[in-house]
C-alpha cells in the first residue's frame, strides 16, 4: 500500500461500475473522491430488474475486491441451449465441455449493487462520497478544471456519460432498432441451472428470447430483444398475457410461466463506442466507453474486464510513475481497444447472421447449428472463448 495521501483519484458515476472502481483504486493504495448520486429505486433503463451472467473472470475480480462473499444469492449456470425455432436447429453448451464447474454465475443487479456499496462503506476512511459531477468547462481541460488534485479520473457514469461529453470525446452509435424487455417469471418445472435462448420464436420472427436461471430453482429472468414496435406491443399486455406469450415462445421449456413482475421494463438497444477511452489523466470504463447487444450477456463483463486491465496496468507501472501517467493509460487503451472491438463486432456479426432473411440463410443456420452440436472440438473451443470474453 502507498503512504496515505500519496495519490488521489476521482471516480465519476454511481452504481456498480463506480463502486467497483473505488474498491480497486483503494486496493492499489489511492484515496478516492467518489462523485456519485444515489441510484434511484426505479431506473429508466430497467437495471434494477436485470440479472447478470458473470463470467469466471468477472467472478475472480469480485472475489479479489471482497464483493463476492457479500452477494445475497448466486445461481450457477451449468448448461445453455441455443435454439433456432424455424427451421429447427439447436446447440448445447455445457460447463463440462470447458472443464469448469459453471459457464457463468447469475446475480441480480440489486444484489450486486448492494454488495459493492457495502464493501465501499468499509473503506469510508479512504473513499469520500462527493456531489454528482457537474459540467463546467467543456473540452480536454475539464479534468484539470474539475479534478485538479486527482492523479487519475475514472469515468464510469454509463452510456450517456456526461464526463465523456464534457471532455469532448465523441462516440459512435449503431442503433439495432430493438428494445430489450426484462421481466421475471416463476416456472412450473425447476430450471436446474439451465439457461435457454431462442432466435425467432414462432410469433416473433425477429425476436431473441433468453430465459436465465436465478437462485430460486423455480425463477427465471427474461431478456427479450424485439423490434421496437413489437416490444412496445408486448409491454402493453397484462402480466398474465405476457406470461402466456412467453410460455409459448419458449416452447414450454420450463413448463407454464407465471409473471413475478407487474410489467416488463424496456430499454433501447445499440452498439456504442467512444472514439477514445483515455485522455490526460482520464480513463473511461464500462458503458461510458462501450455498449453491446445483450444477446450473449457481455455488457457488464466487458466493463469488469476494463477494470481488471486497468488494475494490471497500474500494477505494471515503473516505480515513481503515477497511476494516471500517459504510459499507463496508453497501455490500457491499446489493450482494451482491440479486445472490445473484437467482442463488439463479433456479437454484431452473430446478430446480423441470426437476423438475416436472405434466401437459404435460415436453412444454413439450422444445418450449421445441428452439425456444430455434434462436433465436440469446435464446441469446446467456442465455450472456452466465450468464458474468457474473446469472440
Amino acid at each position: 500500500m502507498k503512504p496515505r495521501g500519496a495519490e488521489r483519484a476521482a471516480v465519476v458515476g454511481g452504481g456498480i461500475a463506480g463502486a467497483l472502481s473505488c474498491l480497486m483504486l483503494v486496493q492499489e493504495g489511492l484515496e478516492v473522491d467518489w462523485h456519485a448520486p444515489e441510484e434511484p429505486a426505479i431506473r429508466e433503463d430497467g437495471a434494477q430488474a436485470r440479472a447478470y451472467a458473470l463470467a469466471p473472470g468477472s467472478r475472480s475480480l469480485l472475489e479479489s475486491l471482497e464483493v463476492w462473499a457479500r452477494l445475497a444469492a448466486v445461481q450457477p449456470v451449468t448448461a445453455m441451449e441455443v435454439t433456432q425455432a424455424e427451421p429447427f436447429g439447436r446447440v448445447h453448451l455445457r460447463a463440462e465441455d470447458a472443464g469448469v464447474p459453471q459457464l457463468a454465475d447469475m446475480v441480480l443487479h440489486a444484489d450486486l449493487l448492494s454488495a459493492a456499496e457495502a464493501a465501499v462503506s468499509q473503506c469510508a476512511d479512504r473513499v469520500r462520497r462527493q456531489p454528482a459531477f457537474e459540467v463546467g468547462r467543456v473540452g480536454p481541460q475539464v479534468v484539470e478544471a474539475c479534478f485538479p488534485s486527482a492523479s487519475l479520473v475514472v469515468g464510469a457514469d454509463g452510456a450517456g456519460s456526461r464526463l465523456r461529453r464534457a471532455a469532448g470525446i465523441l462516440s459512435s452509435r449503431k442503433d439495432y432498432e430493438q428494445a430489450a424487455l426484462v421481466m421475471r417469471f416463476r416456472t412450473e418445472r425447476p430450471h436446474e441451472g439451465l439457461a435457454c435462448q431462442w432466435f425467432g420464436p414462432a410469433q416473433s420472427p425477429k425476436g431473441i428470447l433468453a430465459l436465465l436461471p436465478l437462485a430460486d430453482p423455480h425463477t427465471v429472468s427474461m431478456v427479450y430483444s424485439l423490434p421496437s414496435v413489437q416490444a412496445q406491443a408486448v409491454k402493453a399486455l397484462s402480466a398474465g398475457a405476457i406470461a402466456e406469450r412467453i410460455t409459448q415462445d419458449s416452447h414450454h421449456r420450463y413448463g407454464l410461466l407465471t409473471a413475478l413482475d407487474e410489467r416488463p421494463v424496456a430499454s433501447a438497444l445499440a452498439m456504442t463506442c467512444a472514439e477514445r477511452v483515455t485522455l490526460t489523466r482520464l480513463v473511461l470504463l464500462g458503458d461510458a466507453a462501450h455498449t453491446v447487444h445483450p444477446l450473449a450477456g457481455y455488457g457488464l463483463n466487458l466493463g469488469l474486464q476494463d477494470l481488471q486491465v486497468l488494475r494490471e496496468r497500474i500494477r505494471a507501472r515503473r516505480p515513481g510513475v503515477g497511476v494516471g501517467d500517459d504510459s499507463v493509460l496508453r497501455a490500457y487503451a491499446a489493450q482494451r481497444s482491440r479486445a472490445v472491438a473484437q467482442v463488439q463486432w463479433g456479437l454484431d456479426g452473430i446478430f446480423r447472421l441470426m437476423q438475416s432473411e436472405a434466401p437459404g440463410v435460415a436453412h444454413g443456420r439450422s444445418w450449421g447449428m445441428r452439425l456444430f452440436d455434434q462436433w465436440s472440438g469446435p464446441r469446446q473451443w467456442l465455450t472456452q472463448r466465450a468464458l474468457t470474453g474473446r469472440l
